[in-house]
């Protein structure tokens, strides 16, 4: 670098040096910046042109400053030089900073910035936007021989333009992967963002969010129902140079329209658009307390690609927690049978499950199984189904008929007819007689309806992984913690039947050979029957894509 551009540059790199909070420091040989990135930019920026922002702040100790806000768009610092006048320097949007700018620095010297300067120097803004750059403007003034100013409109007016300085905030490399999933997924994402219209129209190009339409913040519709239908727009991708109750008019409008917005923000202002979002997610490294404090979610890392994980991580636990409940509720049916045959009866077919075998059936045998199912990793495929309605429940029709309808009278009707098999076949009863009452054979009988119930929720528990896909599909075992479950629950069956004194606490015998015989037929009747209405599903569906193609 030459002297003379040494000379036209320092202007530019104290300004970019002093006019901001940040800090660069070194930790184990590594630069980190302690404040708002952009600034911590800056800062680097000028090292590099020998302006030391320390060595700067010491020469020229700052008396106060003007913090940025979404009105005025610019940020101001009032330094003291060592001749006793002051110097404000400014630095913000490029527009902003030359509404209050009279002069510019031209081969170092000052200059009138006419109307044919201005235009010059925003056809180099647009320029720089257009590569996807951040621009920012800086700008000083000497102040001589007058009092400190008291409020930002007092200091920032007449002006001299000192140059422009172009950032690049690299794009994540998984970003772009991101969005697609995003789209795939059916998630509609809208660019909302303070930057240029041309910066943010140059990364949304690049990330890959759809839609040759933008807005800025200027021509936002001032109705609310102008706006929502303005974007529910499907060309529309970018809204530029929004302030931020302009973003919280656009949550409030998406929300009306009916959908579930997911709002992200790292500021101060951003705060009630992410209290308004059904989901407010602010930046863990560059958000403000208040941001954080606001949101929902903190993304540590700031990284967009992780609010997408968390979307798969969120659709497979609710799909997690249907399979779960339509387990509970399958054997719920399969123990309440014995109750509701025994009371219609009136006592004419004895009581074939005791109270404290439903106890062991939900507590000893189905807690582990249900627990694991939680543990399952969302399915292939669930992020490219379209997004649930609001007004969708976890018990659901779907839900309510498989359990109630399906699994659960298969489970009632399989034990119970364990037990009268049983009972035929091994202790010589006739259709036509009464069940035994009493004594060894019922206790027989109701060892076989509940070593039958057992044995199925060990078949329901791999069926229960998903509505559609076969449970032999995709590894009958990749839910390790089920698989673990199931052995469990195996050892605690044999526990409640063959040890003497759980087994006369439940009034329920261990099967015979012959009887576990019939009672291990059980569970493939409802493995047979669930994997039958599944391929039924499947090919229904299939059907009805290849009509709708």
């Amino acid at each position: 670098m030459t002297e003379t551009e040494r000379a036209r540059l320092t202007p530019i790199l104290r300004a970019a040096a002093v006019c901001g909070d940040a800090e660069l420091e070194s930790v184990e040989g590594l630069w980190r910046c302690n404040g708002d990135p952009t600034e911590g930019a800056l800062i680097a920026l000028a090292r590099k042109g020998a302006v030391e922002r320390d060595q700067e702040a010491r020469r020229t100790p700052r008396l106060r400053s003007f913090p940025f806000d979404s009105v005025r768009m610019r940020m101001s610092t009032l330094q003291a030089l060592p001749d006793g006048s002051l110097e404000l320097l400014v630095k913000g949007a490029p527009e902003s900073i030359l509404r209050v700018c009279t002069r510019t620095v031209v081969d170092e010297r000052t200059e009138e910035l006419d109307a044919q300067g201005m235009a010059d120097i925003l056809a180099q803004v647009d320029a720089l936007s257009a590569d996807g750059l951040r621009v920012l403007a800086l700008a000083s003034r000497r102040i001589a021989n007058a009092s400190a100013p008291g409020s930002s409109e007092e200091a920032e007016h007449s002006l001299t333009f000192l140059g422009l300085v172009g950032l690049e905030d690299p794009i994540r490399p998984e970003v772009p992967a991101a969005i697609a999933r995003c789209r795939e997924a059916g998630i509609r994402v809208l660019m909302v963002t303070g930057d240029h219209p041309h910066t943010a129209a140059s990364v949304a190009r690049s990330v890959g969010i759809e839609g040759d339409r933008l807005l800025t913040g200027s021509s936002l519709p001032e109705d609310d129902d102008v706006l929502r239908e303005a974007l529910a727009d499907p060309r529309l991708g970018v809204l530029a140079r929004i302030e931020p109750k302009q973003k919280l008019r656009i949550a409030a409008a998406l929300q009306r329209a009916g959908h579930v917005v997911a709002m992200t923000g790292d500021g101060v202002n951003d705060a009630p658009a992410l209290r308004q979002a059904d989901i407010g997610v602010a930046m863990g490294i560059t958000g403000t307390d208040v941001a954080r404090e606001a949101a929902d979610l903190v993304l540590l890392d700031d990284n967009f690609a992780h609010i997408v994980e968390a979307v798969e991580e969120g659709r497979g636990a609710f799909d997690n927690t249907r399979d779960f409940l339509t387990y509970h509720l399958t054997d719920n049916v399969a123990e309440l049978a014995p109750f509701v045959i025994w009371a219609l009866s009136g006592g004419a077919v004895p009581l074939l499950l005791t109270v404290l075998q439903v106890l062991a059936l939900d507590i000893g045998t189905d807690l582990l199984p249900a627990l694991a199912l939680g543990a399952e990793r969302p399915i292939a495929g669930v992020m490219r189904r379209r997004p649930r309605q609001v007004s969708e429940h976890l018990l659901d029709r779907t839900v309510l008929l498989r359990a109630f309808a399906w699994l659960g009278p298969i489970e009632a009707v399989a034990s119970i007819g364990a037990a009268l098999v049983g009972a035929a076949v091994l202790l010589g009863w006739g259709w036509s007689e009464r069940l035994p009452s009493g004594g060894s054979a019922l206790a027989a009988e109701s060892g076989m309806v509940f070593a039958s119930i057992v044995l199925m929720q060990m078949a329901n528990a791999f069926e229960c992984r998903s509505t559609t896909r076969s449970a032999f599909s995709g590894g009958l075992f990749a839910n390790r913690l089920l698989a673990l479950a199931v052995v469990v629950e195996t050892f605690a069956l044999a526990a409640f039947l063959y040890v003497p004194a759980l087994s006369r606490a439940l009034r329920g015998a261990a099967p015979t050979a012959a009887g576990w015989i019939i009672v291990a037929a059980t569970p493939f009747l409802l493995l047979g029957a669930e994997e039958a209405r599944k391929a039924v599903v499947r090919r229904r569906r299939s059907t009805m894509s290849r009509s709708t193609n």
